[in-house]
């Protein structure tokens, strides 16, 4: 194969070599080989090959080279990529769905319209390339060099890890990364505009002189992210999680941002004395309180009723909820850092997206449940998708409740219940489960425990 590569490459520049079938397998298998340091093992050495179209799915081809590649179209789900050279590859259309990528030299790629959904990109190098072009003479002296930037417009990467990724100067135009890790990710420069990115983890991120505008930042995690010279113009920051400093800055100025009214105290004790009352009354009389969008940080809700209130991206960091009757509420998309949400009943809430990293639900109730006017119809409490990084959920009651893509890192769920829970794709990488019950609990692709299909710790990367 090298032979034929060198062949189409003397005197000009390389032509893309089309492996048949048999060929491209047996690369394949000596690859694995070499990777198992088996006899008659050799490593992959594909550059400026032509796979258009071609299934590697679950291979490994970690520490292979496609450099300058052609792979559009081609399947490449559930692959080791970890390490693999794509520089300047052509992976357009590509279906990359669970494939490894880490530390992969994706510089120069163009991975426009591909399929990166659960893709680990932890620590890839997805920059500009540059490309030296030298004289007749082929004298390095004098070499003149051009920059080709990564393509990564209109992608899919629903749920990806980046986290570490370098992406700087990166193309990455009405991509859709919907609940995506890019936590430390350096994205100076890159080009984000009109990009989903509902429920993105920015944080720590360095998105200096990045163009995000139009972009739809709901439940986005931007804490610690460096955000100077950002265009956030009609960016959508509703929901989002930003630092109190970075507020003040003039980059925010032009993006769309919820009024986050602060009620004094009589405002406030109304607001839920009126609220109890349309309780009591089966909601013939007083109102329904809607506290969405608003600012609650440190606010005491203690033994208060919030049930069926709608509390939808508002702040309540640090707030008290301990012994709180909150059956029902919408939180979704709000921000509960350290708040205190102890023995509080949570039956049938919606916390979607929620940020609760560091608060205290031990004892609560977060179970399903049961329609006054239909007792065989139950309602479980929705935490798809929501950060609870380091919270104590200590004999927490988390019956049939829908965790799905949670964040559960170095979480306590010691003694909690979590019976038919819906774990699916969840990470718990870190968190105590002693004495957890998780009888009937979904688990695919769950990390941080062994579930039935294996499941494996989730990777970590250096900070």
């Amino acid at each position: 194969m090298s032979d034929k590569l060198e062949k189409n490459s003397a005197n000009g520049a390389p032509k893309w070599v089309r492996l048949s079938p048999s060929d491209t397998a047996e690369a394949v298998a000596r690859h694995a080989r070499f990777l198992a340091r088996q006899p008659k093992g050799r490593r992959a050495l594909l550059a400026f090959h032509d796979f258009a179209g071609f299934d590697f799915s679950q291979s490994n081809l970690s520490e292979a080279d496609f450099t300058g590649s052609r792979l559009t179209r081609s399947r490449l789900t559930r692959c080791n990529l970890r390490g693999t050279n794509f520089f300047c590859a052509d992976l357009r259309m590509a279906n990359l769905v669970r494939a490894d990528l880490s530390k992969a030299d994706l510089r120069g790629v163009c991975l426009r319209g591909a399929d990166l959904s659960d893709a680990l990109l932890v620590e890839a190098d997805i920059r500009q390339a540059a490309l030296a072009r030298y004289n007749d003479k082929g004298d390095p002296q004098v070499a003149n060099f051009d920059e080709i930037p990564s393509q990564l417009t209109a992608i899919i990467a629903q749920r990806a890890n980046m986290s570490h990724a370098l992406l700087s100067k990166t193309f990455l135009l009405q991509a859709d990364l919907t609940d995506a890790n890019l936590s430390f990710v350096d994205l100076r420069g890159a080009d984000l505009r009109n990009s989903i990115l509902t429920g993105i983890s920015l944080s720590g991120a360095d998105l200096q002189n990045a163009n995000l505008a139009g972009a739809t930042l709901g439940g986005a995690d931007l804490s610690d992210a460096a955000l100077e010279g950002v265009n956030l113009e009609k960016a959508d920051l509703r929901g989002a999680i930003v630092d109190t400093e970075a507020l003040k800055l003039d980059e925010l100025k032009y993006a769309i941002l919820p009024p986050r009214l602060r009620l004094d105290d009589t405002e406030f004790l109304t607001l839920l004395d009126t609220h109890q009352t349309w309780l009591d009354s089966a909601s013939k009389h007083g109102k329904r309180a809607d506290f969405s969008d608003m600012d609650l940080t440190g606010r005491n809700f203690r033994g208060k009723s919030l049930s069926l209130a709608n509390l939808e991206r508002c702040v309540l960091r640090g707030a008290d909820l301990s012994a709180c009757e909150s059956a029902m509420a919408n939180l979704a998309l709000a921000d509960l850092r350290n708040a205190q949400l102890q023995r509080a009943d949570l039956r049938g809430v919606t916390l979607q997206r929620a940020t609760l990293n560091g608060a205290d639900l031990s004892g609560a109730n977060l179970g399903r449940i049961e329609h006054i006017n239909d007792p065989m119809r139950s309602t479980p409490a929705n935490l798809e998708q929501a950060r609870l990084v380091e919270a104590n959920l200590k004999g927490a009651e988390l019956g049939a409740a829908r965790l799905r893509g949670a964040n559960l890192r170095d979480a306590d769920l010691s003694g909690a219940n979590l019976e038919d829970a819906d774990l699916t794709g969840a990470d718990l990488t870190g968190a105590n489960l002693d004495g957890a019950k998780l009888s009937g609990a979904k688990l695919s692709d769950t990390l941080g425990i062994e579930g039935p299909a294996g499941s494996v710790e989730a990777p970590r990367a250096s900070a």
